[in-house]
């Protein structure tokens, strides 16, 4: 059997970089790729067992794990592009998605940068039974990763679609925590939060039960993990006229992705792809839950992927000015170094913002991989 250092050393030499990317994507495969793109390709590595599983034992309803499909809404988002170190995302991929594959999949970060989105929202069963149940408020900070999901074909890689991977997600409601992580593989975490007043002025903080230091007598403390403010000097109010629909909203957020992949790729063909999947990138995730007997291993492993759908559009802007985003050095919260986050002396500022009033929903997962 392989040992972790080597599994990681042969990630490294296989892993699918930007240009080889891009070079399938804009060279003799171009078509394949732009249908993998297109969704015209995308059956699961694992096949689904529909009929085969055994029932979910509920206590009536589904409280606290909800049955799905959900919906978030009233949501008030504050969305922040931080710059950061494609090196340190790409090790997070190799992580948490490409290295439990075995290299059946992989997924490659396209950006140099990860969006921060802080959000207060309700959230609801779709389903009929557990829609009669009622709602939670939730609060939630998350980190998304923009990757090129691929797949292995023989000995190469054929790009499939481009999917959102979150690492790290913030919450401040329990429920939330077990629904995410059973049902997805959300790796949510419990916070504390110092809410925004007003969205489109956001300013906000984050506790959490942490260590500063790792001992054996060491007892985990309420810490002070992130604050974010508006920069020094920099304007605070709403931006110009606003989004007027959804629409507007998308095209306007899917440019600026696209012309940040633009001035990092290179190759007009990855514009192309990206316009196409922007539209539509799933959310991506690895569910796992450790094994009784041996809490080294995983009694089931499996890359997940869900759909996210806007159902109701109630406004947007961009946010002028730029924010200032401080990390506290906490050992048991080491996103910033994970995040490759570009910090001097604890703190950095944003390079774009907006704010945005919708209504979403998080659709069906698909196993697109299982460990057997």
């Amino acid at each position: 059997m392989s040992e972790p250092g080597d599994l990681l050393d042969e990630a490294r030499r296989k892993r699918l970089g930007r240009g080889d990317f891009l070079k399938l994507a804009g060279g003799a495969l171009g078509l394949g790729a732009l249908a993998y793109y297109a969704g015209r390709y995308s059956e699961p590595l694992s096949p689904q067992r529909d009929g085969a599983q055994p029932l979910y034992v509920d206590d009536e309803v589904g409280f606290p794990v909800f049955r799905g499909p959900y919906l978030q809404s009233q949501a008030q988002m504050a969305v922040f592009f931080l710059p950061a170190d494609r090196a340190q995302l790409s090790a997070l991929c190799d992580r948490y998605l490409n290295l439990p594959t075995g290299g059946a999949l992989r997924y490659t970060p396209l950006l140099s940068s990860v969006v921060m989105i802080y959000a207060e929202m309700r959230v609801a069963s779709q389903d009929g039974r557990d829609q009669q149940v009622g709602r939670l408020a939730e609060t939630e900070l998350s980190f998304w990763l923009l990757t090129a999901a691929a797949r292995q074909v023989g000995s190469t890689y054929l790009p499939q679609h481009l999917a959102w991977f979150l690492p790290y997600l913030l919450v401040d409601e329990s429920n939330a925590i077990a629904t995410g992580r059973e049902v997805y593989g959300f790796n949510k975490q419990m916070a504390v939060f110092e809410k925004a007043a007003n969205i489109q002025q956001p300013e906000f903080a984050a506790d959490v039960l942490g260590f500063q230091q790792f001992d054996p007598a060491a007892e985990a403390q309420p810490q002070r993990l992130l604050t974010l403010r508006p920069a020094a000097g920099s304007s605070v109010g709403a931006g110009g006229g606003g989004w007027a629909d959804w629409e507007a909203a998308r095209a306007a957020l899917s440019g600026e992705l696209l012309r940040r992949i633009a001035g990092e790729a290179d190759d007009p063909t990855i514009e192309m792809a990206a316009r196409l999947a922007t539209q539509s990138a799933p959310l991506v995730f690895l569910k796992q839950f450790r094994d009784a007997a041996d809490t080294s291993r995983a009694c089931y492993q499996a890359v997940i992927e869900a759909p996210v759908g806007v159902e109701q559009f109630a406004g947007g802007d961009y946010l002028p000015g730029v924010s200032t985003l401080r990390v506290n050095p906490l050992v048991s919260h080491p996103l910033a170094r994970r995040l490759g986050l570009r910090l001097v002396d604890g703190e950095q500022q944003t390079t774009l913002g907006a704010w945005l009033k919708l209504d979403f929903t998080l659709g069906a997962g698909v196993e697109v991989w299982r460990a057997v």
